[in-house]
């Protein structure tokens, strides 16, 4: 398997610190929350445990967690940028790299991470890390997405889309590998889970399907703004992006999902 090498000063490619961060972040949360919660309660959040949420984005998973864990729990949510982690009174939010940075303190019961470790080089070192910071019998949900923009239109009133969608796919994965990016991260994760010893593991995985306006669709269409100067700079032309972002807020798109692979793993008790 390759590994992607980020370029010295290159920053993470979809920053917190962008316009629409947040509109990114909650197409996320729509496409997936749903999904991440079913496997968490598989996992098992049970009152009083201790739990760490690494790159939480806008704290929606860190939020749930703290409801289930309650008032003899702890959640710790972590981000490089943390500025759109929704207050909760169950959730302490701490700025923090996890590459660069030391883990908190203590052991923890659960540890979950969403679409973080397939952009850092360091993604093996990071995942080692994790699974030495879990409690005997505590587990860790590590879930990475598999775009496949190429094939994902259902309906569509412009038939130009189909094309468009996988310029768009060809462009990004270029733009995310200069970055850092393992496209693959996510079908190799469950023999690296392995690799560090953790035992049970398992992989399910979710997609689903959106209209323009939501999810995938709004994700499309905020990605073919943010990333602009970079997908032209791949290949991308600008009335193709403009169209995106268009198409990708009319409710007469369809959009399959981008493919979520959930991975969990647990410490020996």
């Amino acid at each position: 398997m390759s590994t992607a090498v980020r370029d010295p000063g290159t920053p993470y490619v979809f920053s917190n610190d962008r316009p629409t961060a947040r509109q990114l972040l909650d197409a996320l949360g729509q496409m997936h929350d749903p999904f991440t919660i079913r496997r968490l309660t598989e996992a098992g959040v049970a009152p009083g445990s201790r739990w760490l949420e690494i790159g939480a984005g806008a704290g929606t998973i860190a939020g749930w967690l703290a409801d289930q864990v309650g008032p003899d729990g702890e959640v710790i949510a972590t981000d490089v940028r943390p500025q759109h982690i929704r207050e909760h009174a169950g959730v302490t939010v701490l700025q923090h790299n996890i590459v660069t940075d030391e883990l908190p303190g203590g052991q923890f019961d659960g540890i979950h991470a969403r679409a973080v470790l397939q952009h850092l080089p360091e993604r093996h070192e990071v995942l080692a890390r994790l699974a030495g910071a879990l409690k005997p019998g505590g587990v860790l949900v590590v879930e990475e997405m598999e775009a496949g923009w190429s094939k994902s239109v259902l309906a569509t009133p412009d038939d130009r889309l189909h094309e468009i969608t996988a310029h768009y796919e060809t462009a990004l994965q270029q733009v995310l590998r200069t970055a850092g990016n393992d496209p693959t991260w996510c079908r190799g994760l469950f023999t690296a889970m392995e690799k560090v010893g953790l035992e049970e593991v398992d992989t399910q995985s979710w997609q689903g399907a959106w209209r323009g306006g939501t999810g995938a669709a709004l994700l499309a269409s905020a990605g073919s703004t943010e990333q602009r100067e970079r997908l032209i700079a791949a290949g991308m032309t600008a009335d193709e992006l403009d169209l995106l972002a268009t198409l990708g807020l009319d409710p007469r798109v369809v959009l399959r999902g981008i493919l979520l692979l959930s991975t969990s793993g647990r410490r020996a008790a």
